[in-house]
């Protein structure tokens, strides 16, 4: 921490009506690019969903890192999937001005015991993983690839959003908590990738995406015309 400079507090952000929160939201959007993440609109739902009272099987988080006067220095959301028992993380910035803190482990380790915490409330023992995707090239990667965790062996495609040209592929990576095997059967592996569409990118029918389906056949699962939604079919 640069000498001079107060150590910045961790807050949960859970009203989507305080200027904080919007100032996080700020963050995410300004960092990454429209193709690359859900619609503004999405996020903010996200936690008024919370703050209602809405959300049951699952649990959503948006912390951040601020200063003395309530700036915003870094943000991570992430999202418990009770089906798979596993944690995503999701989007985590830091603002350029306040990069080399410590901030962005700061963040995910608070974001990871968070999750902790919510698969105890679901009954479970422990979290089974943490979930993420990050570019091939990233440095990130190189980083958690140190630390334990595993990328599925798949090709893996990010889902694009409204009025994005085509589903990006990413990579998609496990970080063992407290299921800590090597290999996954298919059909759990599918349940992630359902879970990580469907819940966490909020797409209706991931089974109309051919990149969904190129995914679920890479895993061995037999897609014929009768699973096959009538808007994707070969006319």
């Amino acid at each position: 921490m640069t000498a001079g400079r107060k150590k910045p507090r961790v807050v949960e952000l859970d009203d989507e009506r305080d200027p904080v929160t919007r100032a996080a939201l700020d963050l995410i959007v300004g960092h990454f690019p429209a193709p690359e993440r859900q619609p503004v609109e999405e996020l903010v739902s996200e936690i008024a969903e919370k703050r209602l009272g809405l959300l049951a099987a699952y649990d959503y988080h948006l912390l951040a890192a601020v200063g003395p006067e309530d700036e915003v220095l870094a943000a991570v959301t992430g999202i418990y999937l009770e089906g798979v028992n596993a944690g995503f993380v999701n989007y985590l910035v830091v603002a350029p001005a306040h990069r080399r803190r410590g901030l962005a482990p700061l963040l995910r380790d608070t974001l990871v015991s968070a999750l902790r915490e919510d698969a105890r409330r679901a009954g479970r023992d422990a979290l089974g993983w943490v979930l993420g995707e990050v570019r091939p090239e990233s440095a990130w990667l190189e980083r958690l690839l140190r630390e334990g965790a595993i990328p599925f062996d798949l090709t893996y495609y990010h889902p694009a959003p409204p009025g994005a040209a085509r589903d990006e592929e990413l990579v998609l990576y496990r970080q063992p908590v407290g299921d800590e095997r090597l290999d996954l059967p298919p059909e759990l592996v599918r349940r992630i990738l359902y879970a990580v569409w469907r819940r966490v990118y909020r797409i209706s029918y991931p089974l109309e995406r051919p990149a969904f389906r190129s995914m679920l056949a890479q895993l061995g699962t037999d897609i014929d015309d009768a699973t096959v939604p009538p808007s994707t079919r070969a006319s």
